[in-house]
Parts: structure tokens; C-alpha cells; sequence
């Protein structure tokens, strides 16, 4: 039984890991940044009602395929753009499949 579950737990591991890796869309018209800091810094001035960027943020021309390097859920994921092979950290709610 001990074994079944552990089976399962390891099989259920692999299928989340699985679906994080897959590419997904960051959509055009999306904040992203340059370092995890600056993202956290963008959030104050929003916030704040302060309509401008930070220093190493900017907002998406177009749609994008990227990668989830780091996915979180309450502050910036990390993700790499496979066009050009940056790493930016964005919003997890402007991604979608």
C-alpha cells in the first residue's frame, strides 16, 4: 500500500513538473522585468497609482512563447522568452497556454 502511494505521489510530481515546463504565452501589452527587484518596486508605483516604469521594467509589444522557470503565485514569476532567450520576471496572471 506504502508503495502504491508513494507511486502515485511520484507519478502526480512528474505530471505537474511536466505541465509547468511546457511553453506557455506571455500576451502582448504585459509588464515584465529585468530582475525580480525591479518587479517588486513596478508593484509599489502600481500600487501607488504612479503610471510610469521603473527602471528595467517595460511592457510586452506582443505576444511572446515562453518558458516558467520559476513559477509564484504571490509575487513575480521567472520566466525565459524563447525568441531571444531573456530572462524577465512577470506576472503569473499575464501568462496563458
Amino acid at each position: 500500500m506504502i508503495k502504491k502511494a508513494v507511486l502515485a505521489l511520484g507519478l502526480g510530481f512528474l505530471v505537474a513538473t511536466s505541465a509547468q515546463a511546457a511553453p506557455k504565452i506571455l500576451q502582448g501589452g504585459s509588464l515584465f522585468c529585468a530582475s525580480e527587484e525591479a518587479f517588486d518596486e513596478q508593484m509599489k508605483y502600481l500600487a501607488n497609482d504612479v503610471q510610469e516604469f521603473v527602471d528595467g521594467c517595460g511592457a510586452t509589444n506582443k505576444d511572446y512563447k515562453v518558458i516558467i522557470l520559476d513559477l509564484n503565485l504571490f509575487s513575480a514569476t521567472k520566466v525565459k522568452v524563447i525568441d531571444n532567450g531573456l530572462t524577465v520576471w512577470v506576472a503569473h496572471e499575464s501568462l496563458s497556454k
